[in-house]
Order: structure tokens, then C-alpha cells, then sequence
């Protein structure tokens, strides 16, 4: 343990020893914290990639498909609870990768979520935004689900409407509050492209109908734990996404199209962390970063997308979850200094730790099969492989001294 200590805690050793250094992605729920109590030893954990001020000494990014938070809250909270300082630009939420799609920031977004989603949306830089909140002002004839509402005549929110602008496109921070409203409200969208109360196209063409316009999608989990006093659980974002496309396909005989998909375990969002993590190495004076670290407690989120992405790293091409074109992204991904992921990092390993749903031998979390392209390319043996972690570690504590053994060593 001492050679690990000296290894991890000397800067200049490390710089020496390893011209091209490795980077940690963690997850935060169930290896960082069970609810809202912090794991044992996570302290403990934390010591042998700092130094005595707190500092990172690896470049660590923590990566977590919350979506109700900006990054700069994320880390104060964080930072309270672990004890010592979290910067921002290492913390990475489910929606944190929508700074790289720089072709919608311009255009009318529709931004659904709870009520902070417009500042998350200008926070990452979407300029023009639209909430249900304003559609429900707008067109409160359109939402039908409040029975008071059906007695509005148009023409009474007709001088509010002017401020209207037609929705260029829609972007799922999270699970919204009223989902009735949300999910009328967004089919109006869809349907009319846009235009919310004028038809463009007939909803059943006898054809394909020509393509919607572009929906993006943060967090696709099902479901997901709440604090340790339930034992059951809460219906997520990615439950909310397949009543939308279920809705939209009773009524269109087709699915919906995704843009993209984003938050784990999707390409994107590990490509945006490795991004991130070859930012801090450079700000760190340390060289590109080769091997990727993924530490996580869910084998269909946290694995799944390590695998994922270090097929990615290997081969290239498109994503297999949503066929999203990642090197699109590779060049220019909206922040600055420019850097490249594919051919200089080399790999991307998992490691399991069994402090949370794994533990728990809690299966029922997983991806929505109508936005996912894995689940009908891949073959029932593929995915059980892509499941499977390079490491099953007890806790974080463990995790780490794993990595550092193979970095002291390699």
C-alpha cells in the first residue's frame, strides 16, 4: 500500500512514470452515498487520489444521470457532503452533454421538466426557450386533461399567443411534473411540428410521415431507488418517455425518432466525460489521458455504457445505442480547448462495486426498448456480455486500489 501511496500522491512521480495519465469516472448513488448517507470508507477512498489539500491528483470526473440540478449545485452539494471542495467542471449530469449539440442552440426549444428546466436549458446553452408552462399559457384549450379548460374559448388567449414562437425543437431534461399536460401538450408538438394548434400533415398518411422535428432525450432510466425508507421503486424519466412514444405510435402507427439519447449509459454521455476528463489533464499539466476508469454500482447503466464506449474506442463508427454519429462530436463539441477522444484514449474499463443496486440484486431498472437501437441489433448473449464489468470490486475504497495497482504496475 505504501508504493500505491507514494505512486498516487507525488505528482511528479506520476508525470515521470506515466507520460500519458489515466482518468476516474464515478457514479455518485450507491458508490458514493446509500440515499443520502455517505458509503464507508468513501473518505478513505477519496485520500488516495488527493492531496493533502483536497486537489485531485487524477483527473476525476463524477458522472450521474440526475437531471433536476445544474452542475454548479451539484458540486457544492457535494462538496459539503464529502468534506472538501468539488469544482463544477467535475461534476456531469445527465444533460450535461447538450453543450455539444451547438447545431440546436439557436433554434425554438421546447424544454420539458421540472420548474429549474429553463435555467438548466440556458445554462448549457439553448438561447431561445420555450417551457410547457408557456404552452399551457398559450393554448390552454389544448390541454383538455384540466376539465375547467375545456370551456376556454381561443379567442381569449388569443393576444398572449402572439408572443408564441413555433417549436423548432424538443429537448427532455426529466420527468416533468404533470405528466397529463406534458404528454398532450408535447404530442400537439410533434404532431403539428411545431405549430401546436395547425396541421401540417394528416396523422395517419397511409405512408411514412415525414420526419418530426428533432427530440433529444436526457436520462432513459425506468426506474430508479429512492432513499433507503422505500424499498420500492420510483417510476422514472425513461417511463414517461415510452408513455410519449406509446401515444405517439397508437396514434401515427410509427415510433418517434430520437436525435439523441443522453445520460448513461449512452456513448455520448461517456464520450462528453472523457472530453471533460482530457480538459482537467491539460489543466493539471499532465498528457493525454489513455485508459479510462468507470466506477459504478448498476451493470445496465454504468457498465453498459463503459462497454459500450470502449467498443467505440476501439472500432469507431456510430453509437449502438442510438446510432448517434460521435465523431460528429470529436472535432468541435461547443467547449474549449478542442480535444480529441478516439485514437488517444485507448480504453475504457468498468469496474462493479457492490454497494449499491448490484448489491441489492435490484433487475428492474433498464433502457426504453423503442429509443433504443441495442436491444434489436444485439442478440440476448451480446448484451448479458456488455453487462458484464472488467472488475467486481466490495467498495469505492477497493475500486481505487485496484486502478492504482494496474497503474503502478503497468
Amino acid at each position: 500500500m505504501n508504493n500505491i501511496h507514494r505512486f498516487i500522491q507525488k505528482r511528479s512521480y506520476l508525470r515521470t512514470r506515466h507520460a500519458h495519465p489515466f482518468g476516474i469516472v464515478l457514479d455518485i448513488d450507491g458508490v458514493l452515498f446509500k440515499g443520502r448517507n455517505l458509503l464507508p470508507r468513501v473518505k478513505e477512498a477519496f485520500s488516495l487520489i488527493t492531496d493533502k489539500k483536497g486537489n485531485f491528483v487524477v483527473p476525476t470526473v463524477f458522472l450521474t444521470n440526475g437531471t433536476n440540478s445544474t452542475e454548479k449545485i451539484k458540486a457544492a452539494q457535494l462538496s459539503e457532503q464529502l468534506g472538501f471542495r468539488i469544482p463544477a467542471d467535475h461534476v456531469l449530469m445527465s444533460h450535461s452533454p447538450l453543450r455539444m449539440f451547438t447545431n440546436l442552440h439557436d433554434k425554438q426549444v421546447l424544454v420539458v421538466g421540472q420548474k429549474n428546466a429553463r435555467a438548466i436549458a440556458k445554462g448549457v446553452g439553448f438561447k431561445k426557450v420555450t417551457t410547457i408552462d408557456h404552452l399551457g399559457k398559450w393554448f390552454p384549450h389544448l390541454d383538455c386533461t384540466d376539465f375547467s379548460r375545456k370551456l376556454v374559448d381561443p379567442k381569449e388567449t388569443e393576444a398572449a399567443r402572439k408572443r408564441f414562437r413555433p417549436i423548432e425543437a424538443i429537448v427532455m431534461l426529466g420527468e416533468p411534473l404533470k405528466w397529463e399536460t406534458s404528454l398532450q401538450l408535447m404530442l400537439d408538438c410533434v404532431l403539428t411540428y411545431g405549430k401546436m394548434d395547425t396541421m401540417v400533415f394528416p396523422i395517419v398518411t397511409g405512408g411514412r410521415r415525414p420526419d418530426h422535428i428533432p427530440i433529444v432525450a436526457c436520462n432513459v432510466d425506468l426506474v430508479w431507488m429512492a432513499d433507503i425508507a422505500s424499498q420500492l421503486p420510483r417510476i422514472g424519466h425513461g417511463a414517461f418517455i415510452h408513455i410519449l412514444d406509446t401515444l405517439y405510435e397508437k396514434l401515427t402507427h410509427q415510433h418517434l425518432q430520437f436525435t439523441a439519447t443522453l445520460g448513461k449509459p449512452t456513448e455520448v454521455s461517456y464520450l462528453h466525460a472523457a472530453h471533460r476528463i482530457q480538459r482537467l489533464a491539460r489543466s493539471m499539466n499532465l498528457g493525454d489521458v489513455k485508459y479510462l476508469y468507470v466506477i459504478g454500482d448498476n451493470p445496465m447503466s454504468d457498465v453498459l455504457g463503459a462497454r459500450l464506449f470502449d467498443r467505440y474506442l476501439r472500432h469507431g463508427g456510430v453509437g449502438r445505442f442510438d446510432h448517434l454519429d460521435l465523431e460528429a462530436f470529436e472535432g468541435n463539441d461547443g467547449e474549449k480547448p478542442r480535444v480529441r477522444t478516439r485514437n488517444v484514449v485507448e480504453r475504457c474499463i468498468s469496474i462493479l462495486v457492490e454497494t449499491g443496486v448490484h448489491q441489492e440484486n435490484v433487475n428492474m431498472n433498464g433502457v426504453v426498448k423503442s429509443i433504443s437501437a441495442l436491444i434489436d441489433n444485439l442478440s440476448m448473449g451480446e448484451q448479458m456480455l456488455l453487462n458484464q464489468p472488467n472488475f467486481v470490486e466490495y467498495d469505492l475504497h477497493a475500486a481505487i486500489r485496484t486502478i492504482l495497482r494496474r497503474e503502478c504496475y503497468r
